[in-house]
């Protein structure tokens, strides 16, 4: 159990829900798109991508709008017009070009690639992220969106406006279904609102997905107090990740917290964190999980024990101090318990001073 542990923002939050990924490659107005589009018009059409394509842009300009004269009711060429008069700096002429194109043409696939890039390049990651995830199934694309999307709630979570960043992420993961980074996020957005049911069914959704991803596993580690009814399959994911992973300290320490926080097999819960502590004995959370599992077994001196090297380990953790005292006390120290409690009043006076 985590008392005297709030769950509080102290995280960098987009860097923490970002998942180990393929670069993605910059994406321009390349010679595929260009080929696609040629492929349909008239001379006029067809010259001013070529001329697009070289960069001779008064003559593109020239051409396209001639086309979009002849074909005004054609997508194709108002995404082409977009990038031309993007290029010549003429930003309002091609954010209109580009509503004209996503009014006409909303399905036709190369509209949207090109639209992609357009919406990229003048740095509107929300419009670029919902061209994309229209486009029909490609694996490419769709990493493309799931990328947009993310990148466009990115720096609201930075800002921790996070019920902004619900909204994009919700619409993201609703579009692009099956999205461990997209599901990841939407997590950390929701623990950042303390919507913590919300937030454990996201990072359940991610495990569900990508069940070899470490951070769903220690999101839902700090919040195991907050999500009661969710605990039972909490505790069979844990089980399972660490069955998957006999080297890891970590996996052991969140089977046995899950156990410890329903109260359930304590034995088992000891054993589990004797397993993470042989790996690595130096991780504080380890010991005062101990030290918690030990109290409800009321082996009070080991609890104390466990407690005070958390205390060492992590000597600015005020919950470390605070049950030691306690223990102190059911052991008959009770000048040490004392000095513990005035040494728990001081960190938490000083954390306070910081908030």
């Amino acid at each position: 159990m985590s008392d005297f542990r709030s769950v509080k923002p102290d995280i960098g939050y987009s860097r923490c829900c970002k998942l180990k990924l393929a670069p993605q490659t910059d994406v321009k107005w390349d010679s595929m798109v260009l080929a696609l589009l040629l492929l349909l018009f008239d001379d006029s059409f067809r010259d001013g991508l070529t001329a697009l394509q070289r960069g001779d842009l008064a003559v593109a300009r020239s051409n396209l709008e001639a086309a979009s004269k002849l074909a005004p009711r054609d997508g194709r060429v108002w995404v082409a017009l977009s990038q031309t008069y993007w290029r010549l700096h003429k930003k309002a002429e091609a954010e209109k070009a580009a509503g004209k194109a996503a009014a006409l043409a909303p399905e036709d696939p190369v509209v949207l690639q090109s639209l992609v890039i357009y919406y990229s390049e003048t740095h509107q990651t929300l419009k670029a992220a919902r061209a994309a995830a229209k486009v029909p199934e490609k694996d490419d694309v769709r990493e493309r969106a799931v990328e947009l999307y993310f990148e466009a709630a990115r720096p609201l979570l930075d800002q921790q406006k996070f019920a902004e960043a619900v909204v994009i992420l919700k619409e993201g993961v609703s579009r692009l279904p099956r999205s461990a980074q997209l599901e990841l996020a939407l997590g950390v957005a929701n623990y950042g609102l303390r919507r913590f049911d919300d937030a454990a069914d996201a990072f359940l959704r991610t495990i569900e997905i990508t069940p070899e991803t470490e951070q769903p596993y220690t999101f839902l580690g700090k919040i195991l107090d907050q999500i009661p009814s969710r605990l039972p399959l909490v505790t069979e994911r844990f089980a399972e990740y660490e069955s998957a992973h006999p080297a890891s300290a970590a996996a052991y320490l969140l089977h046995a917290k899950a156990l410890d926080a329903q109260s359930l097999e304590p034995e088992t819960a000891l054993r589990l964190l004797e397993e993470s502590i042989a790996i690595n004995a130096r991780d504080a959370s380890a010991h005062f999980e101990m030290g918690t599992v030990l109290d409800r077994l009321r082996r009070f001196a080991d609890a104390a024990a466990e407690f005070a090297r958390a205390a060492e380990l992590a000597p600015s953790d005020p919950a470390a101090h605070y049950r030691l005292a306690r223990d102190y006390d059911r052991i008959g120290k009770h000048e040490a318990a004392q000095s513990e409690r005035e040494k728990h009043a001081r960190l938490v006076k000083a954390q306070e001073a910081i908030r």
